[in-house]
């Protein structure tokens, strides 16, 4: 069944209205007719499927079939990553949002390459993370979060989160080492393709962050952000087999035809 993304403010009175690129893709590129089935997320949670009942150029009108609710359920994964060259960071933010980060911290480190995102950049990771929800049938996106540089990151205070940081310095420590279930969040801290400066590495470790290796092989920085991130869903038990979308199942609301 397809998916598409749909503004909730276009809800209402049992149906639904698809605009913009995702209509135009219903009519012209998949060529959908009235009857055929969709799902819609409203990018908070809700799933609804609908059925097609009209097809214009500009908009697509669905009626709404069934409802229900998704919530993501601890212990959470949140990405903060150095920012990385050209499409590298693209990559990562769909890989990340396919492996079920609930957000990603764009940091800004001595290191990076890439300049500071600004608004439209983070509205463009944000598109990026929401196609890769339709893709892998992930009804709550991540979100993509405004930039930050290494210090604010640092200085942010958050109970009961378990931090961590990836490090090439470190020779020791994996993320095997680490009993992660306790954590109700974890936050994974990845650098950009130059690593970390000593001094960052130092200020990581201070406030709280814990340093590990990814292993004795020099990994680009989007093969390291990816491979730690599974590592660490697997570990947290995020990779288990689940009912579809329904971690904590609520009751199916059905909408009359």
């Amino acid at each position: 069944m397809q998916r598409f993304f749909i503004d909730p403010h276009l809800i209402a009175n049992g149906q639904a209205t698809v605009t913009g690129q995702d209509a135009r893709h219903i009519g012209k590129v998949l060529r959908l007719k009235p009857g055929v089935r969709l799902e819609l997320f409203d990018g908070s949670g809700s799933i609804y499927e609908a059925e097609i009942t009209t097809i214009a150029k500009v908009e697509v009108k669905t009626r709404i079939l069934s409802q229900r609710r998704h919530r993501d359920q601890p212990p959470f994964l949140s990405l903060a990553q150095a920012l990385l060259k050209g499409k590298k960071m693209d990559l990562v933010i769909q890989k990340a949002t396919e492996l079920g980060a609930i957000d990603i911290q764009p940091v800004l480190t001595r290191h990076c390459v890439a300049a500071a995102p600004g608004a439209a950049q983070i509205e463009r990771w944000q598109r990026i993370a929401n196609e890769a929800c339709k893709q892998c049938d992930r009804p709550l996106p991540p979100l993509c979060r405004p930039g930050l540089d290494l210090t604010q990151l640092l200085g942010q205070r958050e109970a009961g989160v378990d931090k961590i940081f990836c490090w090439e310095e470190e020779k020791t420590a994996t993320l095997a080492d680490l009993d992660l279930r306790p954590a109700r969040k974890v936050m994974l801290l990845l650098g950009p393709e130059g690593g970390f400066a000593p001094e960052e590495a130092a200020g990581a470790i201070a406030n709280g962050f814990r340093p590990v290796s990814l292993g004795p092989r020099v990994l680009r920085a989007e093969t390291a952000a990816i491979a730690a991130l599974a590592i660490v869903q697997f570990l947290l038990g995020n990779l288990r087999a689940t009912d579809r979308h329904l971690a904590s199942p609520p009751p199916e609301t059905r909408c009359g035809r």
